[in-house]
């Protein structure tokens, strides 16, 4: 089955609402067998209310419609709903009975705009809302379902589990299958080119999405049929080719954030960590400690955003700085030994350079250097980015904890 969500809302497409329905209902409707193939988000107009779902009822057998629902002359969808099966607004006495509920245990006083939510079209079937005023409205038409929720989070996410449990009864769903595996080291393009002959000869029932993202590379696997113990076994299978082809690329740890991965790693190995960071403000630090139970191995982190600092807290000789520049490799090196000592912690992270983009002593702008320290050896490396500030702190923050990855696997 096939499925359109449309999201309706003036406030949505000029950025004062984050449509976060979309993302919830394609997720709930994959896993239980529905294939969300477009998710749109229209104004509160009728006509182009109208225009989008024909066009929706055209490639898909179910349109999930959010917004619009509300009692005030803004809210547009139900009226427009009803002008487009060719049918007319009733009462519902057991809305309205919903309504004087809802009201009555928070101590409100219905008036004639909520009890005009009680109206719905003559042809739907009504979805009752357990948390709110307005009900749900389930349109069968021409072999089509169409279907229409509040756009407020909670209320649809009730109603949509009655949608799900309405469709299960009335079709026989598929089985999907999702997993993800994490790949680490290889940039998209290379991972590409090394699996062609494998990914070409993928299980038909198999469809393979690239998702690259700061932190790594994933791979999604998803295979529909009527059999999910099948399916499942299908995709390990691949999963296991797949594995053995790429070799190290693929994730000894298989989670999704670097600051997790440098988490299981300390933790596995009995190890602590520091850092000591320039140009990325402590961000790296942040990411570390966003995971619970980094204390247990997190020993401290300096920002040395100033040259004094770099020498005076830090430790960093004045001749290297003098002969190499802050941006090098050389004080990078220097700052993550001194983070070691200073903290007494097995492994240390350091990072210099301009995440700006404007160039800076014969340095070009967006130039970072990185240096890890593990209890033998010191490694460094530079990287270079061309977006904005945030971004390429953000990069260079990732780079740092998948250049720690790496080494420490060694």
């Amino acid at each position: 089955m096939k499925a359109d969500i449309l999201t309706i809302g003036d406030e949505i497409l000029i950025g004062q609402t984050i449509d976060t329905n979309s993302a919830w209902m394609g997720d709930f409707l994959e896993r239980n067998g529905v294939h969300v193939v477009e998710i749109s988000t229209i104004s509160d107009k009728k006509d182009h209310i109208i225009s989008s779902l024909s066009q929706s009822l055209e490639r898909s057998d179910i349109v999930l419609i959010t917004g619009g629902l509300g009692p005030t002359k803004d809210d547009v969808t139900k009226q427009t709903l009803c002008e487009y099966f060719d049918d007319e607004l009733i009462l519902s006495q057991s809305v309205l009975d919903d309504i004087k509920e809802y009201f009555e245990l928070r101590k409100r006083t219905v008036n004639k705009f909520t009890e005009s939510q009680a109206f719905v079209p003559s042809k739907c079937k009504v979805i009752r809302n357990r948390k709110g005023t307005a009900p749900g409205m389930w349109f069968e038409h021409n072999g089509k379902i169409v279907v229409s929720m509040p756009g407020v989070p909670y209320e649809m996410k009730s109603m949509m589990k009655l949608v799900l449990h309405k469709l299960k009864e009335q079709f026989n769903l598929l089985e999907i299958v999702h997993k993800t595996v994490y790949i680490r080291g290889i940039i998209e393009s290379h991972l590409a080119e090394l699996i062609v002959d494998w990914e070409n000869d993928l299980p038909q029932e198999i469809k393979l999405a690239y998702l690259p993202s700061a932190s790594c590379l994933m791979l999604r696997f998803t295979a529909r049929g009527s059999d999910r113990q099948y399916l499942e076994n299908l995709i390990d299978k691949n999963i296991s080719t797949l594995k053995s082809l790429i070799g190290t690329y693929f994730s000894k740890y298989q989670m999704r954030l670097n600051e997790e991965v440098v988490g299981q790693i300390m933790k596995d190995t009995n190890s602590t960590l520091s850092a000591a960071e320039s140009c990325t403000g402590g961000n790296i630090a942040k990411m570390i400690t966003s995971v619970s139970g980094s204390s247990s191995y997190f020993n401290g982190s300096v920002v040395a955003y100033s040259k004094a600092i770099k020498e005076d807290i830090l430790g960093v000789k004045a001749e290297t700085i003098s002969k190499y520049g802050v941006v090098s490799e050389e004080v990078v090196r220097e700052m993550v030994q001194c983070s070691q000592r200073l903290f007494n912690s097995d492994f240390a992270i350091s990072t210099s350079g301009l995440a700006e983009l404007n160039d800076s002593e014969s340095v070009k702008g967006g130039t970072i250097c990185i240096a890890v320290a593990t209890p033998l050896n010191v490694y460094s490396q530079t990287v270079a980015y061309n977006t904005d500030r945030d971004t390429n702190i953000i990069r260079a923050s990732n780079a740092a904890l998948n250049f720690l990855i790496s080494v420490a696997e060694k």
